[in-house]
């Protein structure tokens, strides 16, 4: 694996972005009448659209040669097999495992256990601890422990059971868990903590505080109303989950790539067993595609990102699906790409020359229209962005959220038509154009399609990562902010003060304790 811009394909690439530098979208449409079926590809049940995008059939092939040279289908083909793939870390990566239709025997396991909790809880069988029927599930969690299972859950409430009220919660505000909590009665209500480690400093305070919202209730055993999914299954059981309780995953899978690990309990209880197989197989679907096809599309997608950033210098990339269930996809990308992907040291340890990493944002459809798709348009930065839709939404045929979302495909590529009548624009109504978009349809939002769509953007984000010379596992960054924090706090809650610290860290600290104890 080669990290340095200096490798031969590195620099046909470069070259070829110089070769073709003044060649704007519309001169590329013009030049090729059928770039649009050229550039267009199906993946599972989706259709995806490349065409808007600044790049050629050679620009595609010259990627592809640069993904050969950095080993990404080898890499592909070892994570799959659960060979050491985390380099830094010493791990696998089994994520993909969890969706195998031969799954390993943790995750048979698993599958089974979750398939057994959602049939007592939909035939009136899963009961509090006074005998009460269960109808409400509050989910805790952070992170990879929270963000893909939350936005499943948002995405598939067309899917949920009715009957049962599920609530999320994160971080450490105070409000976020009394949201989650208002209006439930403890009796009727468990409580799911997900924590890879089960030591996750914000997850495990807001778990001792739904221990004390039991007490209040007049539910003292509240032990077997409490379920866990970790790593760590021993501390758990030290935290107070029953063990037959407790739903357990490898080490081997990150936060950002578990949602199809027992994470998702809360999910599979909303949407209901038999849905959340069908989203398993869809992300299977994809898995098996990348393995199969050394041109794969999620390689593609990935090669485009390496080419946007790396090559065009493009600092972000914008995400907007047209579709109010899937309003919570940009927040899930953010951790998956930004986490996996924002690092300045390579997996052997070295400094990369190239620039990586790309800030990921986005909001729904026509929403971000009336917010930021002006920037889009006529800003002085250019911002890729990938557009979403479905031909169906709710099983309604959804004409002007797809005119919308086509359009605007249209205008950022190529801008407003000034030829027909230049004297009627003024100059502040000028649209540039040749800002790149990726389009992704597909027929609906279904379980078996997120799947697909989930799988898409983890290939794609761990082909970017091997293109770069990345590890796209491992988040040391996160992990040293936290253990800050944790030291933080002691000095917060006590009189000493560390004289290691800067003068801001000091005089925040000072602030707060005049604030708090005013």
């Amino acid at each position: 694996m080669n990290t340095s811009s200096n490798s031969q394909a590195w620099k046909n690439l470069f070259q070829h972005h110089e070769d073709n530098v003044d060649l704007s979208l519309i001169k590329r449409f013009n030049a090729n009448p059928e770039r649009g079926n050229q550039l267009s590809f199906s993946c599972g049940d989706l259709w995806i659209d490349v065409s808007k995008q600044s790049i050629d059939a050679q620009t595609t092939e010259l990627l592809f040669q640069l993904a050969r040279e950095q080993g990404v289908n080898d890499f592909f083909h070892s994570m799959s097999k659960g060979d050491v793939v985390n380099l830094s870390e010493e791990e696998a990566a089994l994520h993909t495992s969890l969706r195998n239709p031969l799954p390993p025997e943790m995750v048979k396991k698993n599958l089974g256990q979750m398939k057994e909790l959602h049939e007592k809880l939909k035939n009136g069988h899963l009961v509090g601890s006074s005998g009460k029927k269960i109808c409400s599930v509050v989910n805790l969690g952070i992170g990879g422990s929270q963000l893909g299972s939350f936005m499943a859950f948002e995405a598939l409430k067309d899917y949920g059971n009715p009957e049962l009220e599920v609530r999320w919660s994160s971080g450490l505000d105070i409000a976020d868990l009394d949201d989650a909590l208002i209006g439930l009665d403890p009796e009727q209500t468990i409580v799911v903590v997900c924590s890879k480690t089960f030591n996750t400093f914000e997850t495990l305070s807001t778990a001792r505080r739904t221990q004390n919202w039991f007490l209040e209730g007049g539910v003292s055993n509240f032990s077997s109303q409490m379920f866990a999914a970790t790593s760590v299954p021993e501390n758990a059981l030290a935290f107070g989950i029953e063990a037959e309780n407790i739903f357990s995953f490898s080490s081997s899978i990150g936060g950002r790539f578990s949602l199809a690990s027992p994470v998702s309990l809360g999910l599979m209880l909303s949407i209901g067993y038999e849905n959340f197989d069908d989203m398993l197989q869809g992300m299977h679907l994809i898995d098996t595609d990348v393995l199969a096809n050394d041109k794969s599309v999620p390689l593609l997608l990935g090669l485009i990102d390496v080419w946007n950033r790396s090559v065009l210098g493009a600092n972000s990339l914008a995400v907007v699906p047209y579709s109010y269930r899937l309003r919570e996809f940009s927040s899930y990308l953010q951790q998956l790409m930004m986490e996996s992907l924002g690092k300045s040291i390579s997996s052997t340890g070295e400094s990369i020359e190239i620039e990586t990493g790309m800030a990921v944002w986005g909001a729904n459809g026509t929403d971000a229209q009336h917010s930021f798709f002006q920037a889009l348009h006529q800003g002085t930065e250019t911002m890729p962005i990938d557009l979403i839709g479905f031909a169906r939404l709710s099983d309604k045929a959804n004409d002007e959220l797809i005119a919308n979302l086509i359009a605007q495909a249209q205008t950022l590529a190529f801008g407003q038509d000034l030829t027909k009548d230049a004297d009627s624009f003024s100059e502040y109504e000028i649209l540039p154009g040749n800002r790149p978009s990726t389009v992704i349809l597909a027929p609906e939002l279904s379980p078996n399609i997120l799947g697909q769509l989930i799988a898409l953007y983890e290939h794609r984000t761990v082909a970017t990562g091997v293109v770069w010379g990345i590890n796209p596992f491992d988040q040391w960054g996160v992990e040293y902010g936290k253990k800050s924090a944790l030291r933080i706090v002691d000095e917060l809650k006590n009189s000493e003060v560390s004289s290691s610290h800067d003068s801001s860290t000091k005089s925040l600290i000072a602030r707060y304790k005049h604030w708090r104890n005013d």
